[in-house]
């Protein structure tokens, strides 16, 4: 809807005729003038605002839009390892690894808390446990309920003697060397070690010798203090922390 505002010759021409009718003074056609302008304005703003609503409409995207893209992890670490490779740090890294893990099965990191004895303490260890929980076989049938007491010495008796020990210290060494040469035959005895070369003594012994790994034993069996004698008593476990005596260069030593 579109209104045309009067030019001043036809505004002219309806002021001739109104002043020859002689029905309208000339102040009351400025102000009908003015009202005539209010009302065109009101009417296009109107008309304006209702063409605005009715043809509001998507104006798209304009532009070059690139997806979103995301690299895949696996070849960063791939670009990242065949760089490593070009400038030989990844051999590097391999042969660093590898002698860390020769070093630590050669010599395991010792076992904390573990001391030399200097007092003979002998006690007994009940391996009894008490079943926390209905425990069932494949075919789900229950073969021990809970609060069951299990003792693993009633079925399995223990094979060989355990013997931990200290192989960094001279005087332990020799006190295992007598062990094994007196009670060979009687009973095997299992060597675990709390600090040392497992595989250097396992070599010098001949037989093969055990690392207990974090002390899990030790702290089982409640051992502190070594050497230590573990044999089997009837359904219990009897230990024995044994004092060593001042070998003979000790003796000497404390004579001068």
């Amino acid at each position: 809807m579109i209104f045309l505002l009067p030019d001043k010759t036809v505004l002219s021409a309806q002021y001739s005729v109104f002043r020859k009718g002689a029905t309208i003074t000339e102040s009351h056609w400025i102000q009908m003038s003015v009202l005539k302008h209010f009302c065109f304005l009101f009417v296009l703003n109107t008309e304006h605002g209702m063409l605005n609503t009715a043809q509001a409409k998507d104006l798209g995207v304009h532009g070059a839009i690139a997806p979103i893209e995301e690299i895949d992890p696996l070849e960063i670490i791939q670009q990242k390892l065949k760089v490593m490779e070009d400038s030989g740090e990844l051999k590097k890294r391999n042969l660093e690894l590898q002698e860390k893990a020769r070093a630590s099965v050669e010599r395991p990191k010792p076992v904390e808390g573990i001391t030399r004895a200097t007092i003979s303490r002998t006690f007994i260890f009940d391996p009894t446990y008490i079943v926390k929980e209905d425990l069932y076989d494949h075919k789900g049938r229950v073969f021990a309920k809970k609060g069951t007491k299990i003792n693993p010495l009633e079925n399995i008796s223990l094979s060989q003697n355990l013997v931990f020990f200290d192989g960094d210290d001279e005087e332990q060494l020799d006190w295992v060397k007598e062990k094994l040469s007196k009670n060979a035959e009687i009973k095997p005895i299992r060597l675990i070690l709390v600090r040392g070369a497992p595989l250097k003594l396992a070599e010098e012994f001949e037989i093969p010798v055990y690392f207990d790994q974090g002390g899990i034993l030790t702290t089982k069996l409640g051992i502190k203090h070594v050497p230590a004698f573990v044999s089997q008593v009837n359904l219990h476990l009897k230990i024995e922390e044994i004092v060593l005596p001042p070998s003979r260069e000790s003796k000497v030593e404390g004579t001068q």
